[in-house]
């Protein structure tokens, strides 16, 4: 067992439980438990029927990731001009609760005033099912002074109404002092016996009140729904109040959009204005400059230079080799050996006369050569094909000369077109440069001017095409029943009230009680174990453990008697000392109904009565005193003078204190004590002392270094709480040996409990009062 700072914790012993507690210390006051709760639940139910119903309300709305009203749109997503980005749930909750929000819906909905009607056992909220709509026409006009309840009465076959004191038609555009309003009928029939009251406040205490009662917050930590909540005695009402919350924001979000758009539109138009008068510049000075410098497209201007420079090279090439084929076909018909040169081809040759020139020359050739081989050299086959031939020969070298000279002056026109065509082309590089310094400032302003247009375009698109990032999961919808109040919760509540405000009473009153109450007061405190509890005896016969009882006081020390082997007492071990703080406490009681219980056990047992002060026991058993133990310790009485048999128990014998001596505790000091002990310790089994309490005179102290275990008598609301320190005490100094607690005298508690009556344990001071004795007490023979 350990003790720090007084806090008891004792190891392998369990706390005193919360059904023990509320056993011992609250079930006792069952009757006013019961009581308070009936009243609670009486009140609770007065106060459901005169409280009223108030209704939850909620919707659910999805931001989507904010868009810029277009599918693709890389241009515009490029300069994020739209605002398009990703949605912060946080913020967009905030606006939600904007002030400026909840003003627009105040003033849309126009709830500056509700209708009331006064009924018999609560006040009911119209909204729709009210007579009469007001419809304020100027809001900042209503003050604070104006403001609260502002009783009127409707009369439907004149049509006007009665409020401040004034009449107003119904439908006109009304001056009051609440600044312009039109009071308008809804197409209820007014009931005559009901009594009305318009409730007005102003913008500033309805949007108080909206921004405290609206709860939202996001559905899913990480998702992008947000759940809307609202509570309202009129339900229709509240739905209205999301629902227009929603339609301000979604309306707020498309009216966002459309200023950047309108903004970004007047930004674009400016610039292609701007942009439209740089890029007329440029193109004129492009204009000016291919002009003066003949250029269309100098880049295909070019390319056609460079292929006629192509074409005419290989022009060039044919020629020089038709005039090869020339000077060949020319060699052949110079040659002076006819028949014995090879006729040269005529490739690339497309003159007809030439080529059937040589050809019948080389036909002329062979016939000659054939005949000259046949015949003799004066045929005139022979001779009319040599003349032949001679003609041939001058007429085709006349063709050669014609046709290389028109070969020579085509080559020579050829080579002066390439001429210049390669002086253009080589000039082409400056011009281009020159083009491209002045067409760059044109095609910057036309890219300009080209991207411009598209954003025109995707600007308007995207200001007929702006709708809100969000969307309506859920409208708003009241619940089926009232959130508040709620019966069973109103009645758990009333109840747990009523439980707690008197286990508080039972509990303050236990605090202020000074006396020990409960077996968790001594553990406390003590760290001494408890070796019984034994229930207050309501009979005035102090002996409870006669004629075979069976009551729960009679089986408590039947209990005791087991558990003393558990406390030192066996074998040689057989002294017991009883004693307590103070007087009253049951020590005696404890003492005699022990030994009597031990005594039942077939155990030989002696009882000293050695609370020589006041004794007490010979008057309980109604034996005489004298002589006794005082008597034995100044040695004018021997053991067989003082011992005496209580009534017929053979098996229980009692020392009395005998004359009460002046000095107890120097007799007690004498020597004499052990020699008694010794004696008893030969005849019996055990010797039981009932000493005086130690809290007030140490005989106790004296006597308990000659026992061998005590039992220290704690007694239900007798024993002082702050007498438990000394027990501790006494336990940490073992000043009495094995010390173990007797909790003595329990009580019923609570408004059936009782309270002791003249029986044995009534005090006055260091005294006890008289008992009725009872002759003959142990003839009917105890058990």
């Amino acid at each position: 067992m350990q003790k720090v700072n007084g806090n008891k914790t004792q190891q392998g012993e369990t706390p005193l439980s919360v059904l023990t507690l509320i056993r011992s210390r609250y079930l006792p006051y069952w009757p006013v438990f019961a009581v308070a709760v009936a009243v609670a639940v009486a009140g609770a139910f007065l106060y459901l029927r005169y409280a009223t119903p108030l209704y939850k309300i909620s919707g659910v709305l999805l931001v989507q990731e904010a868009t810029n009203g277009l599918a693709a749109s890389d241009m515009l997503q490029s300069l994020d001009l739209m605002g398009g980005g990703k949605t912060v749930m946080e913020n967009e909750i905030e606006i939600l609760k904007s002030r400026t929000l909840t003003k627009a819906v105040i003033r849309n909905l126009n709830l500056y005033g509700e209708v009331i009607e006064k009924g018999k056992i609560r006040d009911v909220v119209l909204y729709k099912d009210s007579p009469l709509k007001f419809v304020f026409l100027e809001p900042d006009a209503i003050q604070m002074a104006a403001t609260g309840m502002w009783p009127f009465t409707y009369n439907a076959a004149t049509r006007q109404v009665f409020i401040d004191g004034k009449r107003y038609p119904v439908g006109d555009t009304l001056q009051t002092r609440w600044g312009k309003l039109v009071i308008k009928p809804q197409g209820k029939h007014p009931d005559t016996t009901a009594s009305y009251t318009l409730h007005l406040m102003t913008e500033k205490q309805w949007m108080q009140l909206l921004l405290a009662t609206m709860k939202i917050m996001p559905a899913a930590k990480a998702g992008s729904v947000v759940d809307l909540e609202y509570t309202d005695a009129a339900p229709e009402r509240g739905e209205d109040i999301v629902n227009e919350l929603i339609s301000v924001y979604n309306k707020a979000a498309v009216e966002d959009k459309n200023r950047t758009s309108t903004n970004t539109m007047n930004f674009v138009e400016e610039r292609l204005r701007i942009v439209s008068a740089e890029l007329e510049r440029a193109e004129t000075q492009v204009e000016r400059f291919k002009t003066a410098e003949g250029i269309v497209d100098i880049s295909e201007q070019s390319k056609l230079f460079l292929a006629s420079v192509q074409e005419n090279d290989r022009k060039i090439s044919e020629a020089n080799m038709q005039l090869s084929v020339l000077d060949a076909i020319e060699k052949y018909v110079t040659s002076q050996n006819p028949g014995g040169n090879i006729v040269p081809g005529t490739l690339g040759l497309s003159d007809p006369v030439l080529l059937e020139l040589v050809t019948k020359l080389s036909e002329t050739e062979l016939q000659l050569e054939r005949l000259r081989k046949t015949t003799g050299e004066n045929s005139p086959l022979l001779a009319s094909l040599t003349r032949q031939m001679d003609r041939l020969k001058p007429a085709i070298t006349e063709n050669i000369g014609s046709l290389r000279a028109n070969l020579q002056a085509g080559m020579a026109r050829l080579q002066t077109e390439n001429s210049r065509n390669m002086g253009i082309i080589r000039s082409v590089p400056g011009k281009e440069k020159a083009l491209l310094e002045v067409s760059r400032q044109q095609v910057i302003k036309n890219n300009i001017y080209t991207f411009l247009l598209e954003k025109r375009e995707e600007t308007a698109l995207a200001y007929a095409a702006a709708v809100s990032d969000s969307r309506i999961v859920d409208a708003a919808e009241s619940a089926a029943y009232p959130f508040s109040p709620q019966k069973p919760m109103v009645l758990g509540i009333s109840v747990l009230a009523a439980l707690a405000l008197v286990a508080g009473f039972v509990s303050v009153k236990d605090m202020m009680n000074r006396e020990v109450m409960f077996r968790a007061d001594i553990e406390k405190v003590t760290n001494a174990p408890i070796a019984a509890e034994i229930m207050y005896h309501e009979g005035k016969d102090p002996l409870v453990m006669i004629n075979n009882s069976r009551t729960a006081v009679a089986e408590q020390f039947r209990a005791l008697r087991t558990s003393l082997s558990y406390i030192g007492l066996n074998g040689d071990r057989k002294t017991l000392l009883v004693t307590s703080s103070i007087s009253g406490e049951g020590k005696s009681f404890i003492s005699m109904n022990l030994a009597v219980s031990l005594s039942l056990a077939k155990k030989k047992v002696v009882l000293l009565e050695f609370d020589l002060r006041k004794p007490m026991i010979s008057k309980m058993l109604d034996m005489r005193t004298d002589p006794g133990i005082s008597n034995y310790l100044v040695g004018k009485a021997s053991l067989q003078d003082i011992l005496r048999k209580v009534g017929d128990n053979d098996f229980l014998y009692l020392l009395s204190a005998g004359v009460m001596p002046p000095n107890p505790s120097e007799l007690i000091l004498n020597g004499q004590l052990e020699h008694l002990l010794h004696q008893l310790k030969e005849r019996f089994d055990y010797i039981i002392i009932d000493s005086a309490p130690v809290g007030l005179v140490t005989d106790a102290r004296l006597i308990a270094p000659f026992c061998d275990a005590t039992l220290y008598v704690v007694r239900h609301q007798r024993t002082p709480k702050n007498y438990l320190k000394l027990v501790e005490e006494l336990y940490q100094n073992r000043e009495l040996g094995k010390l173990n607690i007797v909790f003595n005298g329990i009580k019923r508690q609570g408004v059936a409990g009782y309270g002791y009556g003249s029986g044995y344990g009534d005090i006055n001071g260091y005294g006890y009062t008289e008992v009725t004795k009872k002759p003959g007490l142990f003839k009917r023979g105890v058990k």
